[in-house]
């Protein structure tokens, strides 16, 4: 009689290192942080004290890069969504055809650094842009161009966001709306006598959001930290959180890092906070 054959699974030692990276050091850098703003950790830890924490209600800076960063990451993955949406709701025959299909995937292959580099040269006030509508008398000087980049509303930023961000859930809806057979229920609901608006709203639109609603969510964390782009496309002020807490870390007066851990510790526990979001989502999409 054969024996049944065990699962497999990965070892003990490298589940143990797994573990230990993805949730021992980043929870260890969680509570140094802590200990860091109530003066029991780091360069300068003389003693418990609630002075920083005190000190943040009268800090609005670490509120406007939470605020900056929110408004960034839902515009940009709004924006990158309903760009999404309209390809693959309105145009399957179109994402079918060469080149567009190959052309989804060249964003995907640039680094973020690469992709900032591109739309500063493009798109700021001495950049190609700029200079093309200054030789063909558009504008007098680079003052008559508007402010593309390093704007204080992070326009630039959100456009390289979505630059990055649009391909990749047009390819996502585009797999979802193959896998779950969309195109038939589209006849079936036009046979039945309702309108293609109605189909896209009431049946493959929500669908589609609710089985991609775990990536989307993870896609808002992604845009919400990141650094590169803010960093080159980004004003000093409002900054985003990644840039402005990088700027408290690093700054030469060591009196600043108390601060910093903490600012550092609550943009931490939000993100976890969003990671659970994230989980809780990924159950419900698995059972349904």
């Amino acid at each position: 009689m054969l024996s049944k054959a065990r699962p497999s699974r990965l070892p003990s030692p490298l589940l143990s290192l797994y573990g230990l990276l993805v949730v021992g050091l980043p929870l260890a850098g969680l509570a140094y942080a802590l200990l860091g703003s109530v003066g029991l950790a780091g360069p300068l830890a003389a003693g418990f004290t609630g002075r920083y924490w005190q000190a943040l209600g009268t800090d609005t800076g670490l509120l406007y890069a939470a605020l900056f960063s929110g408004w960034v990451a839902v515009a940009s993955v709004g924006i990158s969504i309903a760009l999404a949406l309209l390809l693959v709701l309105r145009a399957q025959p179109t994402l079918r055809r060469w080149p567009l299909p190959g052309l989804l995937y060249v964003p995907l292959l640039l680094p973020a650094l690469v992709v900032g580099f591109y739309l500063f040269q493009l798109l700021s006030r001495t950049g190609w842009l700029a200079r093309l509508c200054f030789q063909l008398g558009l504008i007098q000087g680079p003052e008559g161009f508007p402010e593309l980049v390093q704007d204080a509303a992070g326009l630039g930023i959100i456009g390289a966001q979505v630059l990055l961000t649009f391909p990749f859930f047009t390819l996502l809806f585009r797999a979802i709306y193959q896998e779950s057979r969309l195109e038939e229920y589209r006849q079936l609901t036009l046979t039945l006598g309702a309108s293609p608006g109605q189909f896209r709203r009431r049946v493959a639109g929500p669908l589609l959001l609710r089985r991609a609603a775990p990536t989307l969510l993870l896609s808002f964390m992604a845009t919400l930290g990141a650094y590169d782009i803010p960093l080159l496309l980004g004003r000093p002020y409002p900054q985003m959180l990644s840039v402005y807490l990088a700027t408290r870390l690093q700054r030469f007066d060591l009196r600043e890092l108390p601060a910093a851990y903490l600012a550092g510790f609550l943009v931490a526990l939000g993100l976890l906070g969003l990671v659970a979001v994230l989980l809780r989502l990924r159950r419900q999409t698995a059972v349904r």
